[in-house]
């Protein structure tokens, strides 16, 4: 009987693949790991060669309040700010979550409202930083907002 250290590095990996893919629920996440540590690259399953690459993209996340002065900002008016002015800049793609923030001024009670966060993944440039601070500043303006809190970090992105 073979034991851990005399068994192939092959059949190793399939094992430890097997295992993770029970244990992760995933038949997948044992194909990434044994593609990941198998070699040469006949031995991956053909569904995991077919993955597409990772890339370093920029992340931006828009934090826009639908509360008003004279107030709650409509869904109908959202989702009009959203086909005129979000899509034609994004037309690749975005994400909307919906939301309840809350802030709170000085010593004044904690204030709630409902919320819209809207995601893009882009390629760093300043035309798309530009686009960005554009959609900002016209939904600042449109719905009388005093901000709109925008974010943008760095990702790590796959498809």
């Amino acid at each position: 009987m073979r034991n851990a250290l005399t068994t192939k590095p092959e059949v190793k990996v399939a094992r430890l693949a097997a295992v993770l893919s029970v244990t992760l629920g995933s038949s997948v996440v044992g194909l990434a790991v044994a593609a990941t540590l198998l070699s040469p690259a006949s031995q991956i399953p053909s569904q995991v060669q077919a993955a597409p690459a990772c890339a370093q993209r920029m992340h931006a996340q828009l934090y826009f309040g639908l509360q008003g002065p004279l107030g709650p900002i409509p869904e109908p008016e959202w989702e009009a700010f959203l086909l005129e002015v979000v899509t034609p800049r994004f037309p690749d793609g975005l994400t909307v979550l919906h939301a309840t923030g809350q802030r709170r001024k000085g010593g004044e009670p904690v204030q709630r409202e409902a919320s819209r966060v809207l995601e893009i993944v882009y390629d760093e440039s300043p035309r798309v930083r530009r686009l960005i601070d554009e959609v900002a500043a016209i939904y600042k303006a449109r719905f009388q907002q005093q901000s709109v809190m925008v974010v943008r970090s760095s990702a790590y992105v796959c498809f």
